[in-house]
């Protein structure tokens, strides 16, 4: 499928605005595994992803270990290929990033692992998956427990009446990193 035949099928789709989405739901996991605070990106990603990363994180914390990702920088972005099954599409994407790649011990902040002076260049294949029966949900989202507007790049948490905001019915999902 070309992105004209997904544009076709899905009128809300911007190639620009999906590379976005994908560099700042990128940026946002790896600033979640440093803070240790998974449930501030838990509405993009797909529950599996959560629970893997979730699972390093409190590993790392048993052992008072941090990992860290000084200055990351999304090098590129491109769309590889997009698909479709019966209920969603589906966009392969390839992004390169860059970033100080180390572990440090929470007590003494000393470095146990990796290198902290120079950047590493990685290149990781992320699928993300969006339902074909997605709502639309405007310029402003609105929190379905209360209907005040809710910043889903936040937390993905109302912070009025603490209702979850479901991404994956309205938007993107990253459902596979690799």
């Amino acid at each position: 499928m070309s992105i004209d035949d997904l544009i076709k099928k899905d009128s809300s789709f911007s190639e620009s605005g999906f590379i976005s989405k994908v560099d700042n739901t990128y940026v946002m996991l790896l600033t979640a595994i440093m803070t240790g605070n998974m449930d501030r990106v838990k509405h993009k990603i797909s529950e599996d992803i959560y629970n893997k990363y979730k699972s390093y994180v409190d590993d790392l914390s048993s052992k008072n270990e941090k990992q860290m990702y000084g200055e990351p920088n999304v090098k590129s972005t491109s769309i590889i290929s997009i698909n479709e099954n019966d209920d969603s599409y589906i966009i392969d994407v390839e992004l390169i990033s860059r970033y100080l790649d180390y572990i440090i011990d929470t007590n003494t902040h000393n470095m146990v692992s990796g290198n902290n002076d120079t950047r590493v260049e990685k290149s990781h294949i992320l699928t993300f998956t969006k339902k074909k029966n997605a709502k639309e949900e405007g310029a402003v989202r609105k929190c379905p427990g209360c209907g005040a507007s809710i910043d889903a790049n936040s937390s993905g948490i109302c912070s009025y009446c603490g209702t979850p905001y479901d991404t994956a019915t309205y938007d993107w999902v990253l459902t596979k990193i690799a």
